[in-house]
């Protein structure tokens, strides 16, 4: 089971390697420049200190998933307390995936269709792979 964990978390962090590196486009391809233009500095910062606070979590769960995965499935109350955390994380990027944004806006193409489809899997394979390494890490199947 450890060993299948183990791909499991380097399966995670290629995954969120890849978000991280997609994510740099997503200001250009939900055309944010002209979108945020008519609001007040004040609030077009924050929403790039949010926008920048959840890009480097995506990385700094990258890097936890790809170079600490022994760590992760040593059993440790903080291994746990991360992978909980992570768990939470994606839960609720998945809740707001299916009940919290409007897609309305975005074009509808076989691109964007497909993008959306792929995002939505690696959420949830995030949400639910992080909910068992939660679980490893509290003793179970060991």
């Amino acid at each position: 089971m450890k060993e299948l964990l183990n791909y499991g978390l380097l399966f995670a962090g290629f995954g969120l390697t890849a978000l991280v590196i997609a994510s740099l486009w997503i200001p250009k391809v939900l055309g944010w420049k002209e979108k945020l233009k008519d609001l007040s500095p004040l609030i077009k910062e924050l929403w790039w200190t949010y926008s920048f606070y959840v890009w480097a979590s995506n990385c700094f769960f990258a890097v936890l998933a790809l170079g600490f995965r022994e760590w992760f499935l040593g059993g440790s109350s903080s291994a746990a307390a991360m992978a909980g955390f992570i768990c939470f994380w994606w839960s609720v990027r998945v809740y707001l995936q299916f009940f919290g944004f409007d897609f309305d806006e975005v074009e509808d193409t076989g691109g964007n269709r497909i993008a959306k489809l792929l995002l939505t899997l690696l959420f949830l394979y995030l949400m639910i792979f992080f909910a068992i390494i939660l679980w490893w890490n509290l003793g179970g199947a060991r």
